[in-house]
């Protein structure tokens, strides 16, 4: 987990002025998303009733360059060598010109695995998801309360194979 110094105005310690101030330390703010996001997908998957597959749908976010058909056949290769069974109905958004791009398919994907219809969303990175860090928060939180989740894919090193991490 990846680390930021905490700033002294931050801190509700009184310190002695004979003391030195020792360094404080918190999980930066990726670190910690990254640290809900997986706690999101362990509790949701401990949920599901035990012997049945887990359902998810595919998202992606279909950027400047990217095939969305392509890679919506990846996550669903990648969702079945998991023992995962993938949903007939997958979501794309396409950038849209705004102050804050808007991800209607994406909210679409978050309410199907909120209301049952499947456990989670899977997806390529976090890239994919909204754009702000306490919008991405908001919907980790909801589908935490929802038993769902996000799952991502992330190449492995020196490997062909995909994992969510």
């Amino acid at each position: 987990m990846r680390l930021q110094p905490v700033p002294a105005d931050e801190l509700d310690e009184p310190w002695l002025w004979w003391r030195p101030a020792e360094p404080r330390w918190r999980p930066t703010l990726d670190a910690r998303l990254s640290s809900l996001r997986r706690t999101v997908f362990d509790d949701a998957v401990a949920a599901v009733k035990p012997g049945r597959p887990i359902k998810v749908t595919t998202y992606v976010f279909a950027g400047p360059g990217v095939d969305a058909d392509a890679t919506h056949t990846l996550l669903e290769r990648h969702a079945r060598d998991r023992g995962w069974a993938v949903h007939r109905e997958h979501f794309t958004d396409e950038p849209m010109d705004g102050p804050i791009p808007a991800r209607p398919q994406f909210n679409i994907a978050c309410r199907r695995a909120g209301s049952g219809f499947v456990d989670g969303v899977l997806t390529t990175d976090r890239a994919a998801m909204p754009s702000t860090d306490e919008a991405y928060e908001a919907y980790l939180r909801w589908l935490h309360r929802h038993n769902a989740f996000v799952a991502f894919l992330q190449p492995n090193i020196g490997g062909t194979a995909w994992t969510d991490q």
